[in-house]
């Protein structure tokens, strides 16, 4: 066994993908029976709900919600969004590729839209996959594509040449994700394994260094804070192995196959200050694609920031809930008991009394909220947004809607969570 921070990479699920349904299935499951139930109660009290409207990301969903005097709407959809000086861009991924009896070809693509906007942009894209493609078939013109839909799939083709993305995060303008390519052609050139981490502008698809995010001294710091923690975690792998530590033992026979990658790293969270947490990428002794995740270095907060910090969850000081303060009203987070779902309330009032309201149970965790009321979105936005949800549960088949009276609770009682990238 390998240390937790020393990981294989290999095949993942990956979150918001076109292929969403039917890991939103059990998600819209909890959903559904959540405002089932909020529609089936009538309102119990005569305070008003107060005026509210934003998007809410868990799990592997947005929710749009809605409140005012005529009650709440909630509607939610497998979508990414982000916003970016008063304009929301979706993010998605998409994949292109071929089957054949004996070689398989995929590759993935990251892309951004603005809603306003018809035309997407290309993110990140490795035409490694592609381009071998294009090989194989000039080395195989006989050989006749498999139809996924119509055929069976080969269990084990002797070729496979895949690329995959996987969304880590989003923070505004910027996108974290890690990208693993693995190449085994037979008969071909040795096999490639390789995996990293990089931060995207999702305006402009331009992969932003360190130096661009955080400022020139910063970014010295902290790469010399991340080379300074490798060497520690080396040493302390190391040490463990010749102690006899049989997990450490393992992991020292790989050690000599990691290079640190001052590029190789994505932007994180922590109390709602932004921190760089670097992966460094190895191979094992077989050529596996391995990666050392080090502990996230906290960085002083860049003037683009600001505007991140806000849509971020703010932990309580007994870590039974998050929440997000508003102007004039609040939305707090709450586990069950087993932590894998969130009661999601409105809480406000007037007078000093404050009431709650059920908005959903969600999937965890809970990623960010961004306010659509402060300032109002125009009907322009607000008709691309709903445009951005029925394509998006279209695809998957699946609509969430609901809205219902308003009506006060009390609060509830839960155990304590753990945000989880």
């Amino acid at each position: 066994m390998m240390p937790p921070i020393l990981r294989a990479l290999s095949h993942r699920t990956t979150l918001w993908t076109s292929r969403r349904a039917r890991a939103f299935v059990a998600c819209s499951a909890v959903v559904a029976a959540a405002l089932a139930a909020a529609c089936s109660d009538r309102a119990s009290s005569g305070e008003a709900l107060p005026p509210a409207e934003f998007l809410f990301a868990a799990g592997d969903s947005t929710y749009w919600v809605r409140s005012g005097v005529d009650g709440m709407r909630v509607r939610s959809a497998p979508i990414l969004l982000t916003e970016v000086d008063g304009r929301m861009f979706e993010i998605f991924l998409g994949d292109d590729g071929a089957e054949y009896p004996d070689a398989s070809f995929a590759s993935a693509r990251l892309w951004s839209r603005e809603l306003q906007h018809r035309d997407s942009t290309l993110l990140f894209g490795d035409s490694t996959v592609i381009h071998e493609l294009a090989a194989w078939r000039r080395a195989h013109p006989r050989d006749a594509e498999i139809d996924p839909a119509d055929e069976e799939m080969p269990d084990d083709p002797r070729t496979v040449v895949s690329d995959e993305i996987e969304i880590i995060d989003v923070h505004g303008p910027y996108i974290t994700v890690e990208h693993l390519l693995n190449v085994d052609i037979d008969a071909g050139p040795p096999h490639r394994h390789e995996g990293r981490r990089m931060v995207v502008d999702v305006r402009s698809g331009a992969t932003a260094s360190l130096e661009v995010l955080v400022g020139a001294d910063e970014s010295r710091r902290v790469t010399a804070a991340a080379q300074a923690s490798l060497a520690q975690l080396v040493d302390s792998i190391r040490t463990a192995g010749a102690a006899g530590d049989e997990r450490a033992s393992v992991a020292t026979e790989s050690l000599d196959g990691f290079r640190f990658d001052a590029t190789s790293f994505g932007l994180t969270d922590i109390g709602r200050d932004p921190a760089v947490a670097f992966m460094v990428p190895g191979h094992g002794t077989d050529g596996e694609a391995l990666a050392l995740y080090l502990p996230p270095i906290t960085v002083k907060a860049p003037v683009w920031w600001k505007s991140v910090r806000a849509t971020l969850p703010e932990w309580a000081k007994d870590s039974v809930r998050v929440t997000w303060d508003r102007a004039k009203y609040e939305v707090a987070a709450r586990p069950s008991a087993d932590g894998d779902a969130l009661a999601l309330v409105l809480i406000g009032g007037a007078g000093g009394k404050a009431h709650e309201w059920p908005i959903a149970t969600v999937a965890a965790p809970a990623y960010q909220l961004i306010p659509l009321d402060t300032p109002p979105i125009d009907s322009a936005a607000r008709a691309a947004l709903s445009r951005a949800f029925d394509i998006s549960t279209s695809l998957d088949g699946l609509v969430q809607r609901a809205s219902w009276p308003h009506r006060a609770i009390t609060p509830l009682r839960a155990t304590s969570f753990s945000r989880t990238r």
